[in-house]
């Protein structure tokens, strides 16, 4: 249980790293150019949301 927030923000730093490739790089944008943008942005946003629980996680283990 008290590795979950680990493999969390680890998951988060994929996505994160996913969506930066696909949104800031040439061959990101390349390979995602008109609608397909919106596959980097929303695992961007999702990898947002996955680094706030994990540390929602972290901060909830360490109080008790």
């Amino acid at each position: 249980m008290r590795l979950i927030p680990v493999y969390l923000l680890f998951a988060a730093l994929i996505a994160i790293t996913f969506a930066w490739w696909g949104l800031e790089t040439e061959q990101g944008r390349q390979n995602f150019d008109e609608m397909d943008g919106l596959y980097p942005f929303f695992t961007g946003v999702g990898g947002l949301v996955l680094m706030a629980l994990s540390l929602l996680l972290l901060i909830l283990q360490r109080r008790k």
